[in-house]
């Protein structure tokens, strides 16, 4: 599989699109193939790993992501806040708290990207602000 370096926001727009539409081969063309992904919930570590948290353990749950935004490039990391959009498709937890099928949740998050020497995704923190 062919690599898909971020350099750029409109790099990040077409990860979480690819993300949103769930092609999944593409969107792991953007992260390294050890990447480790810190998530709301909890560590994984590798592509099988990541693609099982994003699909089964968040399987009741269509998550959409939004237009990053205030994104910030450093030496080999960036910095962005992202709206994030749920919906709940069964009854679930998410974070510590019980969602009922037809639930929804609107929050923002904020990632912190270390990038691989190819450019691609070594690993993410995610952080989330909930409204409750």
């Amino acid at each position: 599989m062919s690599k898909n370096p971020i350099t750029s926001p409109s790099d990040f727009k077409a990860f979480f699109q690819a993300y949103n539409e769930k092609r999944w081969d593409e969107v792991f063309s953007y992260l390294s193939d050890d990447c480790v992904w810190n998530a709301s919930e909890r560590r994984v570590e590798g592509r099988d790993a990541i693609q099982q948290y994003w699909t089964q353990f968040h399987g009741g749950i269509k998550e959409s992501l939004g237009t990053p935004q205030n994104i910030v490039f450093g030496d080999g990391v960036a910095y962005l806040e992202v709206p994030i959009h749920m919906e709940f498709t069964e009854d679930c937890m998410f974070y510590g708290t019980q969602y009922h099928k037809g639930d929804s949740l609107d929050f923002w998050g904020a990632d912190a990207y270390t990038f691989a020497p190819d450019g691609t995704i070594q690993e993410c923190r995610v952080y989330c602000k909930f409204n409750r």
